[in-house]
């Protein structure tokens, strides 16, 4: 992503950072890419706990 890109989002977001502030988060925003990738995707609504958990007892 090149910094006008970031500095867009950032601007669409209505975020009021002046650019000192863009920039050092412009300067870590790899890393964030780098553990974003680490994550899990996301799981399917049927996979979650909460919605196959029945507690009436059968």
């Amino acid at each position: 992503m090149t910094r006008q890109e970031f500095d867009a989002l950032f601007d669409k977001a209505g975020l009021p950072l002046n650019e000192a502030q863009k920039a050092e988060l412009f300067s870590v925003y790899p890393l964030l890419q780098a553990m974003l990738a680490k994550t899990h995707p996301a799981m399917p609504r049927e996979a979650e706990m909460s919605v196959t958990f029945n507690s009436e007892v059968q």
